[in-house]
């Protein structure tokens, strides 16, 4: 199991190039926090505005995120407190934290497309799969 973030899942949804990493590791086993549902919607939302996607597919893989829980998702909660300490000392900001905070506090190997947040959770000792 591993802890993905929403830079991962919107390569791996919208096929930018590296996807197919992302879905080999998607294949092993992920888990995300519940507001990285919020996050992807956002980014995905950039891609329609942006003509790179259309509103009937974003909808659609928003549906099976949501109701077909395509992504197991953990509340964010329990990390805001750990992922400020870690967004102040780092200068990352919070929602890139939380994801690193969770890693560390499961014991997770953390799949994201930030080169930022991947150097950071090296820092503090959490195994990363740049994609």
């Amino acid at each position: 199991m591993r802890a993905i973030d929403s830079s991962a899942i919107v390569k791996y949804l919208s096929r930018e190039p590296g996807w197919e990493r992302v879905r080999e590791v998607m294949k092993e086993g992920i888990v995300t926090l519940n507001f990285a549902v919020i996050e992807v919607a956002n980014a995905l939302w950039k891609k329609v505005v942006r003509n790179e996607m259309g509103l009937e597919e974003v909808q659609k893989i928003m549906k099976a995120i949501v109701e077909a829980k395509l992504i197991p998702l953990e509340p964010f909660e329990s990390y805001v407190i750990d992922a400020l300490r870690i967004a102040v000392e780092h200068k990352v900001a919070v929602y890139d934290a939380l994801f690193i905070a969770f890693a560390l506090k499961r014991g997770l190997e953390l799949v994201t497309a930030d080169e930022r947040q991947a150097e950071v959770a090296k820092a503090l000792g959490v195994r990363v799969v740049l994609v």
